[in-house]
């Protein structure tokens, strides 16, 4: 009887999610359920006790965090959104992909969603509506580039992190897997949306009257976004140099590089530099609440499903070698992410219970598993009607985000479809 009780109590947590149930709550509840039916709940409070220190997750994924309010504090984000929209206040039919595409870049630098979008919103939605686009078509794009999985080539954000602790794949192998699939998912997507869109009746025309031009950053600052990832990249061993000297000999690691860009930034920005020492540490106590709670409960309920053996269950139906387990592998977390509204929760949970056992075997396979899971989830939550950059997006435009959903679905899912079509064919 242990298994179907298992299966209802997961049928209720999905139940409690639809509802609109608070996330980290149901997973908890749902783990220390599955726990306590294999007669050892105590496991579950050893693993919150365990992840609520780890520091291999909270470093990182903190310290980005910080890194991404200490920009947004300085104005740097500001800065960049303007260097990389210039082009398309010149040429109207670069507004989509341009848009869509700044948003991108932007979410590799700061991992927030919404704080991207709340960045480019401001000059991305004037300049859309002035060139005649439906409010819908710029909100749409806002949320495609903002949400569409920039954040996932940043070595902080929590969706690597926890595909590289789960592997224990080296960070340089774990974003090597995941750069062709979403490159190629994510431009179709936003061909795709571009393609969709240009077919509608509109006025379309070059916006540059109507759109008051936002206040000017100090063009340096728009290279101070990148700068971790750049400092990652060329101290990543056999890139420029051979080998590194101690401690580095396997790379810069993420939390190094967020930290002496940080210092870089207060430096170049001192001014205020106060506020700007309190806006990383704001950033901190914002991804331990918002990002590392949803690890801890994620790892929380993977934890009841090991103890009543359901982890096992699903290690073995996404682990075959066919093509159906690669697609459950990204069914279930897209489905999660439509569900919850957040792409790291179903993801870390995917990735935690599934790439341990596997990479021990099939480590090429086990990372495939998980960019498949992570960008899964990432595309869910950039449909989802309750993701908060959807719902901040539908309110700046002044549009529904169902309208919103409507829109991106379809992009998206034709976007998800290149990323199987390429781990398939990597796989094969």
């Amino acid at each position: 009887m242990q298994f179907p009780a298992a299966l209802l109590i997961i049928a209720l947590a999905m139940y409690c999610l639809v509802r609109k149930v608070e996330v980290r709550l149901t997973l908890f509840a749902a783990g220390l359920a599955l726990a306590t039916l294999a007669l050892k709940p105590l496991v579950v409070f050893d693993v919150f006790l365990a992840e609520m220190g780890n520091g291999k997750t909270i470093g990182p994924i903190c310290s980005a965090m910080g890194y991404a309010f200490v920009l947004r504090a300085t104005g740097c984000d500001r800065a960049m959104v303007q260097l990389l929209l210039g082009p398309a206040r010149r040429a109207w039919w670069l507004l989509i992909p341009g848009g869509c595409l700044t948003g991108f870049i932007a979410n590799i630098a700061v991992t927030s969603q919404t704080a991207v979008a709340a960045a480019v919103a401001p000059i991305l939605l004037p300049l859309m509506l002035a060139a005649g686009y439906p409010a819908v078509v710029a909100a749409a794009t806002l949320v495609l580039g903002c949400s569409g999985g920039g954040s996932l080539y940043n070595p902080g954000d929590a969706d690597l992190v926890a595909i590289h602790e789960a592997s224990q794949a080296p960070m340089k192998q774990a974003m090597s897997a995941m750069f062709w699939p979403l490159l190629g998912g994510f431009v179709t997507a936003v061909m795709v949306f571009a393609f969709i869109t240009r077919r509608e009746p509109g006025h379309i025309s070059a916006p540059a009257a109507t759109a008051p031009p936002p206040a000017e950053d100090k063009k340096w600052k728009a290279l101070l976004p990148p700068l971790p990832m750049a400092m990652i990249f060329l101290m990543m061993p056999g890139v420029f140099f051979p080998v590194l000297p101690a401690p580095f000999e396997k790379g810069l690691p993420v939390l190094h590089a967020m930290i002496f860009s940080t210092i870089v930034v207060l430096f170049l920005c001192r001014a205020d530099v106060g506020k700007s020492v309190k806006a990383f540490f704001e950033g901190l106590g914002y991804a331990y609440a918002n990002i590392i709670s949803l690890i801890v409960t994620a790892s929380c309920f993977i934890a009841g499903m090991t103890e009543v053996g359901l982890t096992d269950r699903l290690v073995k139906l996404v682990s075959g070698v066919g093509i159906a387990s690669k697609v459950a592998a990204g069914f279930f977390p897209g489905l999660l992410g439509v569900v919850t509204g957040s792409g790291i929760g179903p993801s870390v949970a995917f990735s935690k219970a599934v790439l341990p056992a596997l990479s021990a075997t099939n480590l090429p396979g086990a990372l495939d598993l998980g960019v498949l899971a992570a960008i899964a989830a990432t595309f869910g939550r950039t449909m989802s009607p309750v993701a908060a950059v959807v719902i901040f997006s539908a309110a700046q435009a002044g549009v529904s985000a169902t309208e919103i959903v409507r829109r991106t679905a379809p992009p998206l899912l034709a976007g998800f479809a290149v990323v199987l079509l390429i781990v398939i064919a990597r796989g094969s």
